[in-house]
């Protein structure tokens, strides 16, 4: 931290004590945290409601979302959700049939809107201490850090993707289709209390 203005060394030790504040009152954790299901165990849950979020994923890019779970691991995950009809793989056809993207059935996104239902609930007690516009202030910087954080990660986006062509694609995953980098390393937080 030695290379870091002063203002932002003691800007970063504020982030550090709310985030510890945060965590305190119980409202730090992913708002995928155990996601109510009696049939899927909780990774499978985030893999829908992650497909629901961003329609069509890379099977690479869906490991990332799972917090950079194992290709083997991911690979028997999908095997279970499509037996049970809840997504479909593809190959890409026109650029590397190695590639393989995964998208949710008819069946899996009426699964994932109820698992986003319990998100958006657990994110509205997150704002409910907060007066309009408290609320309002809150998303607007929220959304100006996303929008810098996604100016530097599309660029790293766009490198892998270009680079990705020539990676080996474990056996596992060959059954279906395409990687795509999007954003990645945005902090989640909601209440850890369902």
């Amino acid at each position: 931290m030695s290379e870091l203005s002063a203002e932002v060394r003691v800007q970063v030790a504020r982030l550090r004590n709310l985030l510890i504040d945060v965590a305190r009152c119980g409202a730090l954790g992913s708002p995928l945290g155990a996601l109510p299901h009696t049939e899927l165990d909780h990774m499978e849950v985030q893999a829908i409601w992650w497909l629901k979020a961003e329609s069509l994923l890379p099977v690479n890019i869906l490991a990332e979302r799972l917090g950079g779970i194992a290709p083997p691991r991911l690979s028997r995950l999908l095997d279970r959700l499509e037996s049970a009809q809840l997504v479909q793989r593809e190959r890409s056809v026109r650029h590397d049939r190695r590639r393989v993207r995964v998208r949710l059935t008819e069946q899996g996104r009426a699964m994932a809107e109820q698992a986003d239902s319990v998100v958006q609930e657990r994110m509205a007690r997150l704002l409910m201490p907060l007066e309009g516009e408290q609320r309002s202030a809150l998303m607007d910087l929220l959304e100006g850090w996303v929008e810098a954080l996604g100016g530097k990660n599309r660029a790293a986006d766009v490198a892998a993707e270009e680079g990705e062509t020539d990676a080996p694609v474990a056996e596992e995953l060959e059954p279906t289709a395409a990687p795509r980098r999007t954003r990645a390393g945005m902090m989640d937080i909601t209440a850890s209390a369902a």
